[in-house]
């Protein structure tokens, strides 16, 4: 019986033989080119390129999946499982041609063959891991590659656009790091050479040092460089995922991280600092419980202040959502990693990234309607009532008037409803969310808000929230 895998495998077997009858019938298509549009311009190298990226994408991302989910073909397999199962048994499926480079220490051809098949999408992270323990000498053939690059770093993809190679030797010396290869006395000595020359080029550029810092780690060189220098790397490449990992790698010493945590809080990069503390086995020195739950208190306070400071503008309201959306998705994500739901049920952190991102929605909905429709809707409502002087709010009316805009967010005024920054409305538009939608049927239409001279902001007479005498 045919599995899913192999269902897929055949498919993707058959992409060349596919791709070749799309041809013949773009062949056939170009005869007839007279009696095409102008504007069709299409050639064949371009849609053949948009293929092949596409068959490199599928490719990438089948081994990743094969990776991931062993398949168990049949019961035979099963009855002869042994508990002490060979760790070979859960390697991904590793790429003939790439067996083959790695089995003939061809780094530079590893580098090339790397290059050619990079899929952000479906990284290829395990597969190498596997496929460079099928060389002799899996240090040497790094270096191989590492010294080969030297000369280029921004080789073309099989996409034709532009690659920096120091990303396939981040790969490959990450894979290094994993399989704890062993090192031989001269392979160490053209690390060292090389990671002294890497060290001039650094600077003040992080991608440079994550390189420098990889080579250190992979080929364990951490003693040849004085801890405080190599500290301050780390420091620099703080933002990458790979950050902790080589900290751990070229053992820095309890104090020397203890040290560079307290960096990071007061620089401002609590998250980093956090994200050391679990990783780098730091919980005991320092409380990321605290500094969690300070940092997603202040998120808000930042958010707030930058509307502030610009006066509460349209693009300063976006910019404070973004903002605070960004610090709290980052603490999401540690607090799932390392478990602490349980530490965080009463800042509810989740529901705040919602309702942030829904306000934004909201308000850009509210923006898109055209000032022909704004002003339709605003002289039927004039017409509603004759007795009271009504004029509509703008946005530089609301902003003339900050401290009405400047009430706690779970408050409201007069039965409107609030935005997360205590604002009338998403957009300063005058429009406010009907209090009433949600209760009877389908949401009503947002209604429009007005300015009197004896009540202030109110809704359009003949609208009253049911909580109000009338």
């Amino acid at each position: 019986m045919t599995t899913a895998t192999e269902t897929i495998s055949a498919a993707i077997n058959q992409i060349d033989e596919k791709k070749e009858q799309l041809k013949k019938a773009f062949d056939d298509l170009q005869a007839h080119r007279s009696l095409l549009s102008p504007s069709f311009s299409l050639s064949w190298s371009e849609i053949d390129s948009h293929f092949s990226s596409l068959q490199s994408s599928l490719s990438n991302r089948f081994r990743l999946l094969q990776s991931a989910s062993p398949v168990k073909d049949d019961s035979s397999r099963l009855e002869t499982s042994d508990p002490e199962t060979s760790p070979e048994d859960h390697q991904p499926v590793v790429e003939p041609e790439l067996r083959t480079l790695c089995e003939n220490n061809d780094g530079i051809g590893l580098t090339k063959y790397l290059i050619r098949r990079w899929d952000d999408d479906a990284p290829m992270n395990l597969e190498a891991s596997a496929a460079i323990r099928y060389s002799p000498n899996p240090a040497s053939m790094v270096l191989d590659a590492i010294e080969g690059s030297k000369q280029n770093h921004t080789p073309s993809s099989s996409s034709g656009k532009p690659f920096d190679v120091r990303r396939v030797l981040v790969l490959l010396m990450e894979a290094l790091i994993e399989i704890n290869a062993s090192i031989t006395v001269d392979t160490r000595k053209r690390a060292k050479k090389l990671a002294y020359d890497l060290k001039t080029k650094i600077g003040s550029k992080p991608f440079e040092a994550l390189v420098f810092l990889h080579l250190v780690a992979a080929f364990e060189l951490g003693s040849e460089f004085d801890s405080e220098v190599l500290s301050d790397y780390v420091f620099m490449i703080a933002k990458y995922k790979q950050a902790t990992t080589v900290c751990n790698k070229i053992d820095l010493g309890s104090e020397r991280v203890g040290l560079l945590i307290k960096k990071l809080l007061d620089s401002g990069k609590p998250i980093f600092a956090v994200r050391f503390m679990y990783e780098c086995g730091m919980t005991d020195e320092f409380e990321p419980i605290t500094v969690l739950k300070a940092h997603i208190k202040d998120s808000r306070e930042a958010a707030r202040k930058v509307c502030k400071e610009d006066n509460y503008s349209l693009k300063s309201q976006n910019e404070a959502i973004d903002k605070e959306v960004s610090a709290l998705k980052s603490a999401i994500k540690i607090i799932k990693d390392q478990n602490l739901e349980s530490e965080f049920t009463q800042e509810k952190v989740e529901e705040r990234v919602e309702e942030l991102e829904k306000c934004k929605a909201l308000r850009k909905r509210n923006t898109t309607n055209t000032p022909q429709k704004e002003s339709q809707q605003k002289g039927k409502k004039r017409d509603r009532d004759c007795n009271v002087t009504q004029v509509p709010v703008t946005s530089q009316q609301l902003l003339s008037r900050p401290e009405a805009l400047l009430m706690p967010p779970e408050h409201s005024h007069r039965g409107l409803q609030l935005n997360s920054y205590g604002l009338m409305t998403p957009a300063f538009t005058g429009v406010v969310v009907n209090p009433l939608a949600g209760h009877f049927g389908s949401a009503a239409t947002p209604q429009s808000l007005y300015y009197t001279q004896q009540t202030g902001f109110v809704l359009p007479p003949g609208y009253h929230p049911p909580y109000y005498s009338q």
